[in-house]
């Protein structure tokens, strides 16, 4: 199927005399939409879009762009960095970059999977709301003619506000040693730092899942058995330890105690765990779910304290600002001392769709 690229064309000029310039003004125009450089250019050159009103063609808006400035990111022909800086797309650099940061921000572990739901913020804080489950939790029952009432499911505010948190990273890159880059190789670099914004937030998520939000409690500590070791029936405990309607489909932990859950006899058994041989396929530790649920390695979690966590009700992100480049200092500076980052919260949904297993 042959790619339309009259509209992207037209648009070409538009690019190279912005280039030449070193005008942000399409930058500053998306940004006071609240779009990105990609969704502005959809705008302008719209994308055929299926009936689910998802992108249908091949290529999106940005990277019509790219071809029809024969920015090649990939393969033999990929460009320099420098060739991208020079030619008449210098423009396009800052969303590239950002667009590879956000490609390698799911590429190892996206946060994403960890939350129920993401809403945008306004302003430097947020009122988290949450469901309270006490009364919510009794049995359903007919009101008979006696006048009894039906179990009441409460929404509340919680008692104070939750501060949005700016995180990020600056990278350093000196133009000298990244101009003779090739894209190919320029964007894994790209990637790393992506994951690694990936993880700062799943840190993020971690410590409010144990120690609540500020405004919500802690996670209620379940552990009944030896201190200092963790057994196949602490984890079966862990497990069951969730009330309906939640259950545990995500295990929170730091290295160290994932080795513990993965070396549990029963947990070597193939005739137990069937994901053991996608395991030993794939090396993926997400590919094992013990007790039916994902194991995700957190780098900063504190040791024997393992979190239990029902991803579908348990966290809320508040999002103030999406994750954004400095466009400005991407092309004033060439790369060095940019920053990106992303201004967000998590909070608590729901109390007890999460619970600590501290042994």
């Amino acid at each position: 199927m042959s790619i339309d690229l009259s509209h992207a064309k037209t648009l070409k000029s538009t690019i190279v005399d912005h280039s030449r310039a070193g005008n942000l003004a399409l930058y500053h125009e998306a940004q006071e939409q609240g779009l990105s450089l990609t969704e502005l250019l959809e705008t302008l050159d719209p994308s055929p879009r299926n009936t689910q009103g998802d992108i249908s063609s091949e290529l999106d808006a940005f990277e019509r762009q790219l071809a029809v400035h024969e920015i090649h990111a990939s393969g033999p022909n990929a460009i320099t960095v420098e060739q991208f800086f020079v030619g008449g797309a210098m423009i396009l650099m800052p969303e590239y970059i950002l667009r590879e940061i956000r490609r390698g921000y799911t590429m190892v572990q996206d946060p994403g999977e960890l939350i129920a739901v993401s809403v945008p913020a306004n302003g430097p804080t947020v009122r988290p709301i949450y469901i309270q489950t006490e009364a919510a939790k009794q049995t359903l029952g007919k009101r008979a003619s006696g006048g009894a009432a039906f179990p009441r499911v409460q929404l509340l505010y919680r008692d104070k506000e939750a501060a949005i948190i700016d995180r990020g990273r600056q990278f350093d890159f000196s133009y000298r040693i990244v101009k003779n880059q090739k894209l190919a190789e320029f964007k894994v670099f790209l990637w790393w730092i992506g994951a690694q914004l990936a993880y700062d937030e799943i840190d993020a998520i971690y410590d409010v899942a144990k120690n609540g939000d500020s405004t919500s409690p802690a996670a209620d500590d379940v552990f009944d058995g030896t201190g200092g070791s963790f057994t196949y029936k602490d984890l079966v405990h862990l497990a069951a330890s969730f009330d309906v309607p939640s259950s545990m489909n995500t295990i929170l932990a730091k290295r160290s105690d994932i080795e513990v859950i993965l070396n549990m006899t029963q947990f070597q058994d193939p005739l137990v765990f069937g994901a053991g041989n996608l395991f030993q396929t794939t090396g993926a530790v997400s590919s094992l779910l013990p007790v039916n649920a994902k194991m995700v390695a957190v780098p900063s979690a504190s040791a024997t304290e393992i979190i239990g966590m029902d991803s579908r009700f348990a966290i809320r992100e508040s999002v103030s600002q999406p994750l954004m480049i400095e466009a400005d200092k991407v092309i004033e500076r060439k790369l060095e001392t940019a920053v990106v980052s992303k201004e967000a919260v998590y909070t608590v949904m729901v109390d007890d769709a999460r619970k600590l297993s501290d042994y």
